[in-house]
């Protein structure tokens, strides 16, 4: 069993040793104890609520007042409860902690059974809440986030940068989504060059706010290129690349795939801690290659490298044949053989001049139509390009060339014309023959996907209202305790404290010291009189003098 943690606040040495005794008694672990306020603060940030179930403040504590300081924690960190240690408290002290968001009011000298019962009390709410906020944001990114592609190079000058550039141009540009391209390749950095953009601000601009990392952060540092899609350039020089931590990588990479659809990272061919990290997160993991010997064994000791430290498994990796060439002494067949592993179907073939003008002009899109169509293959395998159309086979392939009546004499003009008919003019021929199928069908999987999406949106709801309920029944048993102790009505606190969607079927019990209460959770749908979902909750009464 969890043992509970606790940090204490006390600026008397004898009062917090009797604490931090009584709180042993009850099961908790006092993991840190500060004896001023300002240094308490200063703790919860460096650690944050992590590892914080329950805060003890003493009355002593100095130089910010007891009843501020709950305020203050309770605001910032919401699942940590806080309990207030008062010499005889009153009814005053009651009202007041309850106004400082405190969880309850532990009285001294100290008793057993009134610490474990605050304690119990406490834990039991912040559990709650964290269990309610957890399962909250699990459904809502279960599905959130984009693609995340990483392309590794085999060795240097394999065409890894070359092909993220391409692939982020024709995802931008076919599918008209939010595309960002991620230049990782920390120590040789070269998509600003192959763009000829002005590359003000990088990657390592961001490394003083990571930690509170946020979009308008992130946007003043992405390129916007014209193409569509954005691009977070690598470091200038390239030792700052080692700032970059595991850490940061994890947190850069992830608000990138909060705020895009397709994520498009460069990771070259020298593994970091933020290379690795890449391809660890990465949904597709692609290393880019030639067919020649020095990089096909590239291959093999780049995949046992992350086998070796854990990022990626040699199975969930893809090989791309970059500069494939018919004249080459191994060819694809035999490449793919060589490695082992998975390969991609479309495979790049060697086109020296095209690329050799893209990379001198820096204009990507000097490499001509043949190389974006490749480009375009090996976009649609991986997922970020989106398919042909049905109507693409039929243009090619039906004969554009109309029968004259018979009879009609034909002029030059006309010959020409059913001789080879002006571009334009194809579509209208092509799509008079094709079916209406493919229209009907991308219906149906738009309704599909609404539904889809309406259901989990209900069942994120649901289980929200399941997370409520149980903080209500808590803090409603928490209230109805704290009632039956200075003689008033439990059943009426307890009530009073519930909202009103959760009164019905409410059923309050006092029993000795115990206070019980049982909430039925709202039901979006509500199949059945019996299927609800009941949460009960119970709370120690203390007798109050």
């Amino acid at each position: 069993m969890t043992m509970t943690k606790a940090v204490l606040c006390c600026a008397e040495e004898q009062r917090g040793w009797e604490i931090r005794q009584a709180l042993s008694d009850a099961g908790v672990e006092v993991t840190r104890q500060y004896a001023s306020t300002q240094a308490l603060l200063a703790g919860l940030a460096q650690y944050g609520e992590a590892d914080t179930d329950v805060l003890v403040i003493d009355q002593s504590s100095s130089p910010m007042p007891m009843w501020d300081l709950s305020a203050e924690v309770s605001g910032r960190y919401p699942a940590i409860a806080v309990l207030a240690v008062v010499d005889n408290p009153t009814r005053g002290d009651y009202a007041t902690a309850l106004d400082s968001g405190a969880r309850g009011v532990i009285e001294y000298p100290l008793n057993f059974e009134n610490v474990a019962s605050r304690v119990q009390s406490a834990t039991t709410w912040g559990s709650s809440l964290r269990r309610a906020v957890r399962r909250t944001l699990d459904e809502e990114t279960s599905d959130a986030g984009g693609k995340m592609v990483v392309l590794a190079s085999a060795k240097g000058g394999a065409g890894s940068s070359t092909l993220a550039l391409h692939l982020a141009l024709e995802s931008a540009r076919t599918t008209g989504r939010r595309v960002v391209l991620v230049d990782l390749d920390l120590q040789k950095p070269d998509q600003s060059i192959l763009l000829d953009a002005p590359r003000k601000r990088d990657i390592t601009d961001l490394l003083p706010v990571v930690d509170e990392l946020s979009p308008r952060f992130l946007s003043d540092v992405l390129f916007e290129h014209p193409g569509g899609f954005s691009v977070l350039f690598g470091p200038q020089e390239g030792e700052r690349g080692e700032l970059v931590t595991e850490a940061a990588a994890k947190k850069i990479l992830g608000m990138l795939r909060s705020r895009f659809d397709t994520v498009i990272v460069d990771i070259g061919s020298v593994m970091g801690e933020a290379n690795a990290t890449a391809a660890e997160m990465a949904d597709e993991v692609c290393v880019v290659t030639q067919a020649n010997v020095l990089a096909l064994r590239g291959v093999r000791r780049l995949t046992a490298l992350w086998e070796r430290i854990g990022a990626r498994r040699s199975e969930h990796v893809q090989v791309i044949l970059n500069a494939v060439d018919k004249r080459s002494d191994i060819q694809p067949e035999a490449a793919k053989k060589i490695v082992g592993l998975s390969a991609a179907r479309a495979v790049i073939p060697r086109m020296d001049r095209p690329l050799e003008q893209a990379v001198n002009r820096r204009d990507p899109l000097a490499a001509g139509p043949e190389w974006s169509q490749r480009v375009q293959q090996l976009g649609r395998e991986l997922d970020i390009v989106p398919p042909e159309s049905l109507a693409d086979g039929p243009r090619k392939r039906r004969s554009t060339r109309t029968k004259p009546a018979r009879g009609s004499k034909k002029s030059k003009k006309d010959k020409a014309a059913a001789a080879g008919p002006a571009p334009e003019e194809t579509p209208a021929l092509s799509g008079a023959g094709t079916p209406g199928g493919e229209r009907g069908q991308s219906s149906i999987e738009f309704v599909g996907l609404v539904t889809l999406f309406l259901a989990l949106a209900v069942i994120a709801f649901q289980l929200l209202l399941t997370g409520a309920t149980w903080v209500f029944a808590s803090h409603s048993a928490a209230e109805g305790a704290r009632a039956a102790a200075v003689g008033k009505s439990a059943e009426a606190a307890a009530r009073d404290r519930t909202p009103g969607a959760w009164r019905d079927g409410m059923s309050v019990q006092h029993s000795g010291d115990r206070v019980s209460v049982t909430l039925d959770t709202p039901m979006l749908v509500k199949f059945t009189e019996d299927f609800t979902i009941k949460i009960p909750a119970s709370a120690g009464v203390v007798r109050e003098p």
